[in-house]
């Protein structure tokens, strides 16, 4: 056995480069080390800020045993492994062995702002891929997780079991977890559920952008509930700086403040400023409820536009027209329809009904009761009473008012009317009826008791 004084180490570790000239790690530094034979091995002891290198990064420790013949390294205490490109490994122990290394103890793995703490890890410095079969935590500027198990690849990575991330603002959960610490973004190919921006989700899969325009995409069928509000979609998008949120596929949104509102649609759209629906809307109210191609809304100032084939229905009557526009600026609601206006009862038994027509309209609901309509322009009423015959009148404008506890209480026509009595055998109709009563919106129990 042979020992020699670190002043002798200098002109041996270049004797030894040029020796070993094929091997994966060079000695660079050592205050001591003895050469012994163990079981036919040729072993270094190194002793004493040990320092070695690769062409991967370079490996310290206070102690290390190096069998250079085999080209592997078994390092103690506070070992470091530093890479080229910027990622550092500590640990209380490490094995290597051409190329793939093995930490155990208090494994740290760091890289820029963000650090993997774990109990043990498996890393390849060739393939910088570094797996990890022990609960990890990660901290970021994005925010903190802990996991079972996982594998990172340069700024790639996976995160698998029991995966709880958490922000300033924002929980998650899921099974598996997919980050790129450089963008910042985050992968849930099993989904899971969370808490983001004040809503609780349930989601099939999805996508996150943490950095930067903060986004989030959740798929795969998606439910969640907030203090104000609940909703449910195919898939679920929200573009946080913008407070801006859309649901797509058979999207349902229950928002009780404010306006208690109820909508459903195939695309559902909301900002600050306005709320929008397309393809097959409907929509529930405190005193109304609808359907229509397009709904949109200006909830600053409570304005609303039906557009599409649109149905109005409040209390026993059903309103059809072009276009309808609704402003709940109170008290009440104020309803205006245009062009082709239908206003009826659900039809009786033989398919008869009260109904009215003109081109215009204009209505007042005031607490869910209809209380005031007026029906301008080429105006007539078709009235079924139920003793006598029909009888048809056209006037300029009609005029409703209605019982507080519902029905019409004064009937008015401007000019007088012109009509008579209809004696028919099956039932008549005014231009743009259409049954539409199957298609009425029923509101959920919690959101009902707001009307």
């Amino acid at each position: 056995m042979a020992t020699l004084g670190r002043t002798k180490l200098t002109s041996l570790a270049l004797l030894l480069a040029g020796m070993l000239g094929a091997q994966t790690i060079q000695l660079k530094q050592a205050d001591r080390f003895t050469v012994v034979n163990l079981d036919g091995r040729s072993v270094t002891k190194l002793r004493g800020r040990v320092k070695l290198a690769s062409a991967e990064g370079v490996f310290t420790c206070d102690s290390a045993d190096w069998y250079r013949g085999e080209n592997r390294l078994f390092a103690y205490h506070n070992v470091r492994f530093a890479g080229r490109e910027g990622l550092v490994i500590r640990s209380r122990v490490l094995e290597y062995l051409n190329g793939e290394s093995y930490f155990s103890g208090g494994v740290t793995v760091s890289e820029g702002d963000q650090s993997l703490k774990t109990s043990s890890l498996r890393y390849s410095t060739s393939t910088k891929k570094g797996i990890f079969s022990q609960r990890a935590e990660l901290s970021t500027k994005d925010g903190n997780l802990t996991c079972r198990r996982g594998d990172f690849n340069g700024g790639s990575y996976r995160f698998l079991g029991d995966v709880r991330w958490a922000s300033a603002n924002d929980r998650l959960y899921s099974e598996q977890m997919d980050y790129r610490s450089e963008q910042g973004s985050v992968q849930l190919p099993l989904g899971g559920s969370g808490r983001f921006d004040q809503d609780s989700l349930v989601f099939g899969g999805g996508t996150l952008n943490l950095r930067g325009s903060r986004y989030f995409d959740f798929s795969n069928g998606v439910q969640g509930w907030g203090p104000s509000r609940q909703f449910s979609a195919d898939r679920f998008r929200r573009w946080s700086d913008a407070d801006r949120s859309e649901w797509t596929g058979s999207a349902y949104l229950a928002d009780w403040e404010g306006d208690s509102t109820e909508l459903w649609a195939d695309l559902l759209t909301t900002t600050p400023d306005s709320i929008n629906a397309r393809g097959n809307a409907s929509v529930a109210m405190p005193s109304w409820s609808g359907r229509a191609e397009r709904w949109r809304g200006h909830r600053r100032d409570s304005i609303f536009l039906l557009e599409g084939s649109p149905v109005v229905w409040s209390e026993d009557y059903q309103i059809i027209a072009k276009q309808f526009t609704l402003s709940q600026m109170g008290p009440g609601d104020s309803l205006w329809a245009n062009e082709g206006v239908h206003l009826g009862e659900a039809s009786d038994s033989s398919g008869r009904c009260n109904q009215m027509a003109a081109e215009s309209m204009r209505a007042r609901i005031l607490k869910g009761k209809m209380q005031r309509m007026d029906l301008e322009t080429n105006a007539e009423a078709l009235f079924y009473p139920e003793d006598g015959p029909a009888s048809r009148m056209k006037s300029g404008r009609i005029e409703l008012w209605f019982k507080s506890e519902g029905g019409i209480d004064e009937l008015r026509f401007y000019p007088s009317p012109s009509g008579s009595a209809v004696n028919e055998t099956a039932p008549s109709y005014l231009p743009g009826y259409a049954d539409r009563w199957g298609e009425r919106p029923s509101r959920i129990a919690a959101m009902s008791g707001l009307k």
